[in-house]
C-alpha cells in the first residue's frame, strides 16, 4: 500500500479534545508502509488500519479480547407472547441487562428461524447432486451455522446432510471457541464441521481454487470491515485522506 499522499492529508486525533483538526502538506518522501496490526505510534496510520487493528489485532483487538463481544441467548424468543415493538424493545433492554455482552446479532435474535430461512433458500436452489460445501466469514457464537445445520438435518435427504461440509473463517480466537461449542450441542454436526482461525480478507489463507461449487455466508460481516475516509471542507475544495494520530492527553 502507498502511503505518498498526493493531496493534503487531514490527521484525526485519537483522543477528540481539540475542535480543531489540522491538515498537514503531503510528505516528502514516501513513508513505509502501515500494516493493520500496527497499533498507533509516533507515526500516522490509515483510517483502515486503525480500525483493522482495533478491532482485529491478537493482542488488543476488540473481538480478539473480548469473550462476550457477541452474545448467545440460553432459548429462542418467544415472539407470540410479546404484545407488539414496545414489548419487544423492552424485553431486548432486559436481556441486555442480564448478560454482559456487547450486542446480539440478528440471527441470535430470531433464532432458530433466521438460520432456517438461510438453509431452505440453499436447499431450493444449490445443486445437491453434489456435497454441500458452506463457507461463513465470521460465525459470531455460532447460531447461525447450528442453525443451518440443524435444519438441513431435519429436512434434506440423508446423503445431503451427511456429506456436507460447514467451514468458518474466524479471525477471533474466544469467538471461533464458541462457535465450536454451540455447533458441537448436536454431535453428529461437528464431523462435518470446522473452524478456520483466520483473516478471510488474506488471499493466501484460500488457497488454490476450487471448481466445487460453494455457499459463502458473511452475516454482520460489512459493517466490520475496515474502510478508508476521506473529507472535503466544501464541494469546491479538494478532497483528503484522512489519516489517524496519536495525540498526548491533556
Amino acid at each position: 500500500m502507498a502511503t505518498r499522499l498526493l493531496s493534503p492529508a487531514r490527521y484525526v486525533p485519537l483522543l477528540f479534545r481539540s475542535p480543531k483538526v489540522a491538515s498537514f502538506q503531503p510528505f516528502a518522501h514516501p513513508s513505509p508502509p502501515f500494516f493493520s496490526t500496527h497499533i498507533v505510534g509516533d507515526s500516522p496510520i490509515l483510517v483502515r488500519d486503525f480500525i483493522h487493528s482495533a478491532l482485529y489485532d491478537p493482542s488488543h483487538g476488540y473481538f480478539s479480547q473480548r469473550s462476550g463481544s457477541v452474545g448467545l441467548l440460553e432459548r429462542s424468543i418467544r415472539f407470540n407472547q410479546l404484545a407488539g415493538r414496545k414489548a419487544y424493545m423492552q424485553y431486548l433492554d432486559n436481556i441486555y441487562k442480564q448478560n454482559d455482552v456487547s450486542w446480539f446479532t440478528p440471527v441470535e435474535l430470531f433464532k432458530p428461524w433466521y438460520a432456517h430461512g438461510i438453509a431452505e433458500a440453499i436447499l431450493r436452489t444449490a445443486n445437491l447432486s453434489v456435497p454441500l460445501k458452506i463457507y461463513e466469514i465470521g460465525g459470531g457464537s455460532g447460531t447461525c451455522a447450528k442453525g443451518i445445520m440443524d435444519y438441513i438435518m431435519l429436512n434434506a435427504p440423508t446423503r445431503v446432510y451427511n456429506n456436507m461440509t460447514y467451514i468458518s473463517v474466524e479471525i477471533s480466537p474466544s469467538l471461533a471457541k464458541k462457535q465450536i461449542e454451540t455447533v458441537g450441542e448436536v454431535r453428529s454436526h461437528l464431523s462435518k464441521y470446522r473452524v478456520e482461525h483466520r483473516d478471510a480478507a488474506h488471499r493466501s489463507g484460500w488457497g488454490d481454487v476450487e471448481q466445487q461449487p460453494c455457499w459463502v455466508i458473511m452475516l454482520e460481516v460489512l459493517d466490520n470491515l475496515p474502510h478508508d475516509l476521506v473529507y472535503s471542507e466544501n464541494q469546491v475544495s479538494p478532497w483528503m485522506e484522512v489519516w489517524v494520530e496519536k495525540q498526548q492527553a491533556r
